[in-house]
Formats: C-alpha cells, structure tokens, sequence
C-alpha cells in the first residue's frame, strides 16, 4: 500500500468498470471536478513513466520497489491503471492517474500502488487498491501491501480493508562520504575478503538461504539464480565480497551491493543490498569487515552516500549499522492481508 501514493478518503466502493457507487468518496471526486475513473490491465509499465516520476518529485522516495519494478519488467506481474473513464486508448497522451503493481516476491505476494499526486485525496487510491485486492482473490492469493514513508493514509486503507501492521523496514542512510571517511576493514584472522567468482554459487545460496531462513523475499533462493548471474557477461563480481576461511575455503558470508544512479535524494547512491553471514560461524567481526569493505567498494565507484534496509526488530544488525554511520531516513510498513499471520524475523548481520 504506497504510503504517498493512495488516499485517506471516507469509505467508498467502485465497480470494475470504473464507476464508483453512491458514497462520500464519489462526492469528494464530484466536488473537486475530478471524472469517474476506470481500472484496466497493462501490459507493462510504459504507460506510467511519467506517473511514476512525477510521484517520485512530489514525494522524495520511489514510489515502487525495486523487486516489483524487476517483476513487471520480466511479465511476471499482476499491473493495473487507473484512466479517466473512456479515455483507456490514449495512454500514451499521460491518461493514467494511477497504477498498481502485485508480484510474487519469495514466499509471499506483494502489492504496491501509487496515484498521481494531483489527484489524491478524492478515493481513487481506494478504488485502486480495492480493484487490486479483486484480482489477487480471483487468482487464489493474498498480497502484503507496502506503506512506503509510513503514511497516515496508508495506516487508514489498511484499517478499514482489515489489514494489519505486520513488518517495519527502516532505510538508513549515512551522510555524504569519501573515501577517507571509511576505516579499513578489520578482518578476522584467518579470513580472506575477496570478489565472488566462478565456482561460489552453490556456497553463496547456501549461506544466504542459512541466514535468511525466516525471511519472506530472501529465503528459499535456488543455486541456479546464482549461476546464472555469474553467467552474466554484464554482472560486476566486484559488486559482491566474498569472506572466505582461508583453512578449508569455505564461504562464510557475502555482501552484494547495487549503485543507484537516479536515486531521489539527487546523490549517486550506493546500496548495502544484501549481506548475510553463515550462522554456524562464530568468527567475530566477519559482518563488519564485510560491511565496510563493501562500501569501500562503492565510494571507489562513484557513489556519494550509502543507503540499506533493515527490519526494524534486527537486534544483532541495528547497532553494527549504526556504529558505522548509518541513520534512518525512512520507515516502510508491510500491512499483512486479514487472514495471514505476518511475523518476522530478526538476522545475523
């Protein structure tokens, strides 16, 4: 449920076909001169580049996830868009006013949304999502809708669709860095950091999978997702740090990390993306060496300033991210559907 990008309008209902019915939002929208608007499938997200970045300007923060994003990229995921009604055929004139995106992601669907800023507040965020959570059920399935930035109207349509707050993710950020901000990494005897390489990617999945058992998007990764990146003429092994035990060979941890060219703050961001650590290991100081020869490695690319996502209740992580610099920027709520449990998990860093 994109936090900037519904409405916290009164309660209302809207038809498939686009005509909401009698009810206080139908007014808001009459009162505010905004047209009765319709829900129609896309094919992709072309249609919504000026959408989507508008939003972004208006909002400071992308107004859909990365894993989404990379889903509706390869057909993998349920789209949706909200047009003035009748005006379905000329999308590409900027008709759409809203979209809505839902995908598998791991074990679980998720769902992000997202309406033009000019037009919130007059319920077309609730038709939306309410169309959106149509089609999940007509498919058999249940999806977490995303609150990117915690918005008070966000907190508002999950309540009244009988959503609960089931999971924080908070963004840190540090300030802007060079290459003399960082220390060097420690790294523990005996322990080698070096660019993951042909030949790790069944030890890569293995020790992701071990240290994000309990997560809903990261667990369960299949070795050939691995080997296939490794495959990849364009994928940058430098862009993933290997710790490795020097006695047997054996991985220990890893740290991938991205590059953010267009990132909304205006900065070329780095991202600590994902970093795991096997749990058997008992080597102190593998995370952080990990950690900060990771972002060693972006500020040497380019990137002014480092940004991550941690769940909020990752006792053993929060304080090592803190430690080097990291502050919140943001917050990020996953509103679990009314039937599912939606527990998280902490994880080693």
């Amino acid at each position: 449920m994109e936090a900037n990008g519904t409405d916290g309008g009164p309660a209302s209902a809207a038809g498939r076909d686009g005509a909401e019915r009698k009810g206080s939002a139908g007014q808001a929208a009459a009162d505010r001169n905004v047209p009765w608007h319709e829900v129609i499938v896309l094919d992709s997200l072309a249609p919504a580049s000026a959408l989507l970045a508008e939003a972004t300007s208006a909002d400071g923060l992308a107004p859909l996830s990365d894993g989404l994003l990379e889903a509706a990229s390869d057909g993998e995921a349920l789209l949706l868009g909200l047009v003035p009604h009748g005006s379905a055929g000329a999308l590409s004139t900027g008709a759409l006013t809203g979209v809505a995106v839902a995908a598998l992601q791991g074990t679980r669907w998720a769902a992000e949304a997202v309406v033009a800023p000019a037009r919130r507040g007059t319920g077309l965020g609730r038709q939306l999502l309410t169309a959106l959570g149509e089609s999940l059920r007509e498919r058999g399935v249940e999806a977490w809708f995303w609150s990117h930035g915690d918005h008070p109207a966000a907190a508002r349509l999950a309540a009244d669709a009988g959503y609960t707050r089931a999971r924080e993710l908070l963004q840190l950020a540090t300030e802007p860095l060079g290459s003399s901000d960082l220390p060097a990494p420690q790294v523990p005897e005996g322990v080698t950091l070096r660019s993951v390489r042909d030949g790790d990617a069944e030890d890569w999945a293995r020790v992701n999978n071990a240290a994000f058992s309990w997560h809903p998007e990261q667990s369960d990764q299949p070795v050939e997702e691995y080997a296939a990146r490794l495959r990849d003429p364009e994928f940058d092994r430098d862009s993933v740090v290997i710790a490795e035990r020097g006695a047997d060979h054996r991985l220990l941890g890893f740290h991938e990390t991205k590059m953010h060219a267009g990132h909304p703050s205006g900065l070329r961001m780095g991202e600590v993306y994902v970093i795991g650590v096997d749990p058997q290991v008992h080597a102190r100081g593998v995370g952080r060496a990990l950690l900060l020869e990771g972002m060693r490695r972006l500020v040497g690319t380019g990137a002014e300033a480092v940004e991550l996502y941690v769940e909020s209740d990752n006792a053993s992580a929060l304080p090592l991210y803190r430690s080097t610099g990291f502050t919140r920027t943001l917050t990020h709520v996953s509103y679990a559907p009314p039937r599912a449990a939606g527990a998280s998990q902490p994880s080693e860093a």
